[in-house]
This record gives structure tokens, sequence and C-alpha cells, in this order.
């Protein structure tokens, strides 16, 4: 489902890519841009472009190299889905195909791609009202497969195993069960299918960021049940990945490696966007749905609102879904599209 969507747009963004410069140096300079990305240099592309970046093919080319450097580029991202089996889950599918190419830093490099990207179209993407060319929509198409992407690297730091994600025979995924009671806790601290309880508040030195410490137990049976997440002030469970010191971040596989250890946030910087679960998988899905839906041609159209149903709890017949699409999708919605696939 998500295939021809994904294909079409990164088919249009070879022919911008490609289209770019006037004189003659310019277009060297752009033809040597397209041969780094075409050779997988996406650090040289960043070195060469982001601190003169003045120009629509500047953000273009930088959106393409911080894709790459997601493990996300353009060839990456066909062959992965070109390769992958039909589903009848389509977003299961897709998670588990860019859980496979996506690097250790791919949550910030897909939101520094989608910031050079709305650089060329504004808000265009989202304006239902507006008029967009052919360049445009390929762009719009491009900021909601970065969204998207966003979401599906998020479920494979939430999940134990991703590859089952979706795989209503392959038994319980037991980090998933407690990834989605910690939400739902935070959320309105209900959490029926598992037991959490707040562990005190914890400060991380480098970020000066305090969190509520969260123990969740899937199985009081089993003693390797337990997981541990961070609650903000918001309320939100923050995006974690390995273990860090208090005043340390450097990160640990192994939450017994060494003394003092906690689970660590994504977010090191004391001034940037805390990353959060439902962040990630809410506003950033609802964006990525929306940029694509902008864009979206009569032949595509179909496939967006059969994703956007799934995501909702619905069944799509071909040609209209069960429930109503003109509503964002919520934090219960998630939480419950999250259960259902575990």
């Amino acid at each position: 489902m998500l295939k021809k969507i994904v294909i079409t747009s990164l088919l249009g963004l070879s022919l911008v890519l490609t289209g770019c410069g006037s004189s003659d140096s310019e277009g060297e300079s752009r033809l040597e841009t397209q041969q780094m990305l075409d050779n997988e240099d996406y650090l040289g592309v960043i070195a060469k472009l982001e601190a003169s970046a003045n120009s629509l093919e500047d953000y273009i080319a930088l959106g393409a190299a911080y894709m790459g450097k997601a493990g996300l580029s353009l060839g990456n991202i066909i062959s992965s889905l070109a390769s992958d089996s039909e589903t009848d889950n389509a977003f299961a599918g897709f998670v588990t195909s860019i859980s496979s190419s996506s690097s250790s830093t791919a949550l910030s490099d897909l939101d520094t791609a989608t910031t050079y990207y709305q650089k060329v179209v504004n808000n265009a993407c989202l304006d239902v009202n507006a008029t967009l060319s052919d360049s445009q929509k390929d762009i719009c198409l491009y900021i909601g497969l970065a969204n998207t992407s966003s979401a599906a690297v998020t479920i494979d730091l939430i999940a134990g195993d991703v590859s089952i994600f979706g795989d209503d025979t392959a038994g319980e995924d037991y980090k998933l069960s407690a990834s989605t009671c910690a939400m739902q806790y935070s959320f309105d601290r209900n959490a029926s299918d598992c037991n959490v309880s707040e562990d005190g508040n914890i400060t991380f030195v480098d970020s000066n960021r305090t969190y509520t410490s969260l123990i969740v137990t899937v199985d009081a049976e089993i003693p390797s049940s337990n997981y541990y997440y961070l609650m903000n002030d918001t309320n939100k469970t923050v995006l974690t990945k390995g273990y860090c010191l208090l005043d340390n971040f450097t990160r640990y596989e192994d939450m017994n490696a060494t003394a003092g250890l906690y689970v660590c946030p994504i977010n090191e910087r004391p001034n940037s966007e805390e990353l959060t679960t439902a962040g990630v998988l809410v506003d950033v899905l609802n964006n990525g749905i929306g940029s694509m839906s902008g864009a979206s041609s009569d032949e595509t159209q179909g496939d967006i609102d059969e994703f956007k149903c799934e995501i909702l709890g619905g069944v799509y017949n071909g040609s209209n879904c069960n429930v109503s699409l003109d509503t964002n999708v919520t934090e219960p919605d998630m939480i419950n599209y999250l259960n259902n696939q575990n």
C-alpha cells in the first residue's frame, strides 16, 4: 500500500534534484552535489552546504542528505519496500522495512530533513486550499515519508522485536506491551494490562531535565518482564535508548553494566524539543499523513485513506473507511493500534 506512494515520491524528488542549477558554475556545483548523494556521501553534502545554504536547491539537497544519514536514502527505501512482500497490514509492513535500514541517529536526522524540506514549501503541504506545483508535490510527499518514517523508527524503539510487529501468530512482545502500558498510564493513570509504579524523580545533569521514573511489570511471574520508562512534566513518556548515569550520557546496553544506571533519554540537549513517544507517533504521524494527502493524486489518495483508516482502527473496503477520516489520530488511537498489533 505505501510502496506506490513512496516510489512516486522518490522518483519525483530525483527529478527535482537533477533539474537544479542555472549558471555554468551553479550547474557544476549542483552536479557535484548530486554525485555526492549518488555515492552516499551524505556527510560530505552536509559539510559542503549546511553553513551557507540559501537556496531551494540547497535545502532539497540537505533534506536528501539527512534522509540518507538517517539510513533512509532514496535507494535504500526503494530497495527495502520493493523487496517487501504484500501484506494486509500496511503500516506494520512499513515499520518492519524501515527498522532494518534506519541509523541510530534516525529520529534527529529525519527531523532535520523535514525542516529543510519545509523551507522549500513552507506550510503549503498542510494547506488544503494551496495550489502546488509538481515539484512542490514531490517535496510534500517526501515530508510525509520522513514524518511517517519517524513514527516507524519510534515503534522500533519501543518494541522488543519489531520483526513480529503486526504478526498475530508470533506471541506477545512484552516490551511493546510495557511501552503501551507506560503510555496509557502517563495519559490517564490507567494501566489495566500491567503494573506501573512510580519510582521517584530523577534529573539528568547535562540536559537539566527532570523525569518521573516508571517501572512497568507485564507479568509478575516473570522477572525479566520489568521495563523502565521516563515520564515528563506534561505526562508523556519520553523516547529512550539504552542506559546511562545521571551525570553522563555515555550509553550502555545492559542496565547492570555499572552502578547507578537509568534508562537514558534520546534527547541530550537542554534547549531542544523533547522527543516523546506520543509526540512522534501522534503529531508527526498526523503531519506525515496530512503532507501526503495535500500532494496526492487520485491514484494515491485511496492508499493514504487506507493507511489512516488502519491507524484509526477502521476497516477500509476499497473506497471508504467505516470511521471518519476527517479527524486526526489521537494518543488513545495510537495506543489501541499498538495493542492490536501485539
